[in-house]
């Protein structure tokens, strides 16, 4: 009985992994710049899915664990917002995080939230942060976005990978 049952476990993982994730918005840093000073600033593209808007006033994308954040570094472009705290904003729906992202105290979170609608395909360039760390990890990051199928609007959140500044000592 047990052998059939890993055997089910086993098929249903190989299933899983053949078949494509859903599309979702994707955040990932497009490059770096070094700065003469040490420091390196991050350029992030954010990219949605066709099926996707955001928001403004419901829908962010959000950096957990950026460390040696310069204060006031965390720039966004025309129609976007840029904010940073310790605990980085996390999509909830009733109270409950829709995803648990690993979020370490101590260290800043950035947070961008469109001040205009955004539809869906778009690819948003002109997200900047910078850093007094020169290494590098992956970070994660996560999004509440809009999603529009079957004529109605829900709720829909995303978390993935993203390279961001290492928060350990090399």
């Amino acid at each position: 009985m047990w052998k059939n049952a890993g055997a089910a476990l086993v098929l249903a993982a190989a299933v899983t992994c053949l078949t494509s994730p859903a599309p979702a918005l994707q955040a990932y840093v497009s490059h770096i710049d070094k700065n003469a000073d040490g420091s390196a600033t991050y350029h992030v593209t954010i990219q949605t899915d066709a099926g996707e808007t955001l928001t403004p006033g419901a829908d962010f994308v959000t950096i957990y664990n950026f460390a040696g954040m310069v204060g006031g570094s965390a720039k966004a472009p025309a129609g976007w917002s840029a904010s940073s705290e310790e605990f980085g904003k996390t999509p909830m729906m009733h109270g409950y995080p829709m995803v648990f992202p690993v979020d370490i105290p101590a260290l800043s979170n950035v947070t961008w939230s469109p001040t205009k609608a955004v539809g869906g395909g778009a690819k948003i360039e002109g997200f900047t942060v910078t850093t007094s760390v020169s290494a590098t990890t992956e970070g994660e990051y996560s999004a509440a976005v809009t999603r529009n199928g079957g004529g109605k609007a829900s709720k829909q959140a995303v978390i993935g990978t993203i390279e961001t500044p290492a928060f350990w000592p090399r």
